[in-house]
């Protein structure tokens, strides 16, 4: 089929290139051909939908908070772009979602798609409580890209390793940096993108080849976290702004602190270096999850 792509995360930063590049590698091993993407801040384009067999929505950091108007309105005009799609008689995707303060009303376009999945159960909780509607679930695609040995790293040794805590997450009077007394000392690996404000983009191979040589990843990225478990390294997180990780902790049975302020990411990481056994578990649950099966047809 010929394939149109909506919300191309992939300048975003080195784990929403991982979803982009996994993404394209299923559908290459189907047989399918994307004919055009659209990139995260781009709205879905009537032209490219009328001209593809099949709409596949990347529903990374895109459905969620729609009654704010979030983004500009993004979240209802990536619902709206799946409702044309069925309309014009297309096959239409929903893929690697997290769904997270949506309006309702949406439960004929969701029931309509060809396929529907989530990255977390919450997300299909909510989904289902809202809409009606229950999606498949599937761990992040940014789980399943290739890692490449070849890509390098950086050397670390056994060293602890500080990534990306955004500042928007933490509490108003008690903002941090990696330039903080307690971390200024350690290594420093991001994701780069224009998340980190343009900073270099990393490469996903290149970032969890150099993680697989640490001691511990503190990150405030969904995507750290997900790269920590790929290289197999405990974690202390940092919470975002919706349930992502929480759901993917729940979802595993990882009882692992989240932590919402700097005493308790403090905390987190003396956790994380005396509980290495719940991390484990964790990664191995993960190695065991089935891939997202791709496109129908």
């Amino acid at each position: 089929m010929r394939v149109y792509i909506v919300n191309d995360t992939s300048s975003y930063h080195a784990g929403s290139r991982a979803v982009m590049a996994s993404l394209r590698h299923k559908l290459s091993l189907q047989g399918h051909t994307v004919i055009q993407t659209t990139p995260r801040l781009v709205e879905p384009q009537r032209r490219w939908i009328e001209e593809c067999d099949a709409l596949v929505v990347n529903g990374e950091g895109a459905l969620q908070e729609e009654a704010k108007g979030w983004g500009k309105g993004r979240a209802t005009k990536i619902m709206e772009s799946l409702r044309l799609a069925k309309d014009l008689g297309k096959e239409a995707y929903l893929v690697n979602c997290v769904w997270h303060r949506m309006n309702p009303g949406w439960a004929d376009v969701l029931r309509s798609l060809d396929g529907l999945w989530v990255r977390e159960p919450i997300s299909q909780s909510a989904m289902e409580r809202e809409q009606g509607v229950r999606p498949g679930v599937f761990l992040d695609l940014s789980y399943s890209c290739p890692i490449d040995p070849a890509a390098g790293s950086k050397r670390f040794a056994g060293r602890d390793v500080i990534g990306t805590v955004y500042k928007r997450n933490m509490p108003k009077d008690g903002r941090f940096s990696r330039f903080n007394r307690r971390f200024w000392r350690m290594k420093h690996l991001g994701l780069g993108g224009t998340s980190e404000n343009g900073a270099r983009s990393r490469d996903w191979s290149y970032v969890v080849n150099s993680l697989a040589c640490a001691n511990l990843y503190i990150t405030g990225q969904h995507h750290g976290v997900y790269a920590a478990c790929r290289a197999r390294v405990p974690f202390a997180f940092f919470k975002v702004y919706n349930h992502k990780i929480k759901g993917l902790l729940e979802w595993a049975g990882a009882d692992i602190p989240i932590a919402t302020n700097l005493a308790e990411l403090l905390d987190a990481i003396r956790w994380a270096r005396t509980h290495p056994d719940v991390f484990e578990r964790l990664f191995d649950w993960m190695a065991r999850q089935p891939a997202w099966p791709g496109l129908n047809s």
